[in-house]
């Protein structure tokens, strides 16, 4: 009888624990496959994670019934063990490694990930396969994190070669679909040689539906590292792209949400962007930079990525060009009541981070501070800014300012709005019977359509 195969997960954040909950309730012939722990840091932040979760309290909240469902489940049978030291990792067979990096300016910044791959190699055993999901810069694990790794295995007299290395970057998309972004969604991989690719390739057909979406072999890890860089720059790219038209049809006067909408009836051109209020999330505020960084750090900075610099740095200023857009259409003053629905940067989930709602919040708080906040995801005062239920207070307000396109927001009638309340979407959040409802009552606004 096969026994179950021990799994490690190091990171309980938006891919760590996602990951956990699916592979600790993995069955085949009716049997469990693996056994699932899950390590955080050793600090308050870690200690505060691991509390949060073993009381079935979210770390952050998301609205993928299936996940939700999967995540009681887990916790309330006590499968899923989350530790704050590494010592589960002397007997595991896979290690995946799901946590954060960034580059930051003066400081050592692979200095945690060295020494990190360095506990690894001193705990890890023979024949354990590695699979590092973090996105990082190209050339980060080969030229990086596989020296650090052989050093420490070399002072146990262990081979490189006797562990399977391999990489392949993190496929989530918080939202509805949480968990089946992870399960149903492509995947590129690669290892540190032909055994270690072999290893990684059965553990994802493990979990992946790969029958419909076959996984991809790139031949070194550096190519599978910049694979992820490349798509986020890509995107980020088209962001800034559409940035520089949002700029041009105010000026102009013409309604560039409806001519982006015939454009996008070519399936070759249905990616194009939509203005918005801005770029927020973990990946593309700072990914795309990571091409720099690589150039840098590997290359002496003989190469140079100018155009994603500078798509970046749009993208940095889209929440002042649509503080721009709120002022030329309201006057605002220090006694406007203001309401912003939504402050996740994306719709339908309660993620926070590098949010260009927050950013616009900022700055208006420099002109008023008699702002309140609603997101049926992030249910928190904000910047001394006070959370409201709108149920029952959303008439009492002269402007409000539709950020994220929560589903709630797009199920809004237009009665329930003070007819002396200015409605203004910056994010393309109002769906096309919405627009069509509220110019006939109330006074609209939206970013994009200045006709």
């Amino acid at each position: 009888m096969q026994q179950k195969q021990k799994i490690s997960i190091i990171g309980l954040g938006h891919v760590g624990l996602p990951m956990a909950l699916i592979l600790s309730n993995l069955k085949k012939g009716g049997k469990y496959l693996y056994d699932v722990n899950v390590i955080e840091n050793n600090d308050k932040k870690g200690i505060e994670i691991k509390k949060s979760i073993e009381n079935k309290n979210f770390v952050f909240n998301t609205n993928d019934k299936k996940f939700n469902k999967l995540f009681y489940k887990t916790i309330s049978s006590n499968k899923l063990e989350i530790r704050t030291d590494l010592e589960n990792l002397k007997t595991a067979n896979i290690i995946i490694v799901s946590i954060n990096f960034e580059i930051k300016k003066n400081t050592k910044n692979f200095d945690s990930l060295k020494k990190l791959l360095r506990d690894i190699g001193n705990k890890i055993q023979k024949k354990t396969l590695i699979l590092f999901e973090t996105t990082v810069p190209p050339g980060t694990c080969e030229r990086i994190l596989l020296p650090e790794l052989k050093k420490a295995l070399n002072g146990r007299k262990i081979s490189l070669n006797q562990i399977y290395f391999s990489y392949s970057f993190e496929r989530v998309m918080p939202g509805k679909n949480y968990l089946n972004s992870i399960t149903s969604n492509y995947r590129c991989y690669s290892g540190q040689n032909n055994l270690s690719k072999l290893k990684c390739k059965k553990f994802l057909n493990s979990f992946i539906n790969t029958k419909k979406f076959p996984l991809f072999e790139l031949d070194t890890i550096t190519e599978c590292e910049a694979a992820k860089i490349l798509e986020n720059s890509y995107r980020a790219i088209n962001i800034a792209f559409i940035d520089e038209w949002t700029k041009y049809s105010n000026l102009m006067k013409i309604n560039l949400n409806s001519i982006i909408e015939s454009i996008k009836l070519r399936p070759t051109h249905s990616n194009i962007m939509r203005p918005g209020l801005g770029v927020g999330g973990y990946c593309l505020t700072k990914d795309p930079l990571f091409a720099g960084a690589s150039g840098k750090f590997f290359l002496g900075g003989k190469t140079s990525f100018p155009i994603i610099e500078k798509s970046m740095s749009i993208n940095k200023q889209m929440p002042l060009f649509a503080l721009k857009f709120i002022k030329q259409n309201f006057n605002i003053t220090n006694k406007t009541k203001i309401l912003i629905l939504g402050m996740s940067y994306k719709d339908d989930v309660g993620d926070i981070r590098y949010s260009p709602s927050v950013d616009l919040l900022k700055y208006l708080l420099n002109f008023n501070k008699n702002i309140k906040i609603h997101d049926p995801f992030y249910k928190s005062n904000l910047l001394n800014c006070e959370y409201i239920d709108i149920k029952n207070n959303i008439k009492k307000f002269d402007l409000i300012l539709f950020c994220t396109a929560h589903k709630q927001y797009r199920n809004l009638d237009s009665k329930i709005f003070s007819k002396k309340t200015v409605i203004i979407d910056l994010n393309n959040v109002l769906n096309e019977n919405q627009n069509k409802s509220f110019k006939k009552k109330l006074k609209i606004f939206n970013l994009g359509n200045n006709a």
